[in-house]
């Protein structure tokens, strides 16, 4: 009898996590606390797989995406996603305990004129192709806890009204949580010699410090940028500074 109870015992959960994982996402969403800042339509399928017609993070959209269920981290009482569209892949977790949200091992590639469509007032038209890779980005109550990771702008540069500019490959490293954020920049064999940091506190102040050198001659219309967005030092050497506050509404996502 207890044999016979423990088989039924053990069919029932296998039944009851069958009719769940096949259970459609529509009805399942409801349940899952996702940060204000993340919003999600036009989703169909299964917790197994299936598509979403957007996903906007930050009111920024990501299209036509796929996801599949990824079973690696089910002991840790996570649910865990591959997300993959056409500008790169999302790898997101969701912790079954507190209802926090993890993105890791994510890749995002967009051209910048694609992403300035989204920035109001803009001044100049810049060019080149940004790489996004967030090693982790962890969410506590709906904000950033803890990220890092780092942003490579190729060919970074102008395109406006015939003046065409291109300066080369430069990243920025960054990481932070919710006390204070950090960030350094450098160039990749580029053009300028670029060496810089910066920092943004609670509240919403932020200082930046970047040092620029181009050993090999500048291009007179990039001496023409650098010479309205920052200070000259020395024979084609260049300083940027810059200290304030960021917006209000940034504020809010960044910090508690």
């Amino acid at each position: 009898m207890i044999k016979t109870w423990k088989f039924t015992l053990f069919f029932l959960l296998c039944l009851v996590i069958a009719l769940l994982f096949n259970l459609p996402v529509q009805h399942l969403m409801q349940w899952v606390k996702l940060p204000q800042s993340i919003q999600v339509s036009g989703i169909d399928g299964t917790l197994i797989s299936g598509k979403a017609r957007e996903i906007t993070i930050n009111r920024f959209p990501l299209r036509n995406l796929r996801y599949r269920y990824m079973p690696s981290c089910i002991g840790l009482l996570k649910v865990c996603y591959r997300i993959e569209y056409d500008r790169g892949e999302i790898q997101a977790a969701y912790d079954l305990l507190n209802g926090d949200a993890e993105i890791s091992n994510t890749r995002i590639d967009y051209a910048v004129p694609e992403l300035m469509e989204h920035v109001p007032n803009q001044l100049v038209q810049p060019a080149g192709r940004l790489e996004l890779t967030i090693d982790q980005l962890s969410y506590l109550e709906g904000r950033p806890a803890n990220i890092n990771g780092r942003l490579v702008w190729r060919d970074l540069g102008l395109d406006d009204e015939g003046i065409k500019i291109n300066i080369g490959d430069y990243q920025v490293d960054f990481k932070g949580d919710s006390t204070r954020y950090e960030f350094v920049i450098k160039d990749l064999d580029a053009s300028l010699d670029v060496k810089g940091d910066g920092e943004i506190k609670p509240g919403g102040l932020y200082k930046i410090n970047i040092r620029i050198d181009g050993e090999s001659g500048i291009d007179t219309n990039v001496k023409t940028v650098l010479g309205v967005v920052a200070t000259s030092v020395g024979y084609n050497k260049y300083r940027v500074e810059r200290s304030g506050r960021l917006p209000p509404h940034i504020t809010r996502q960044l910090f508690k």
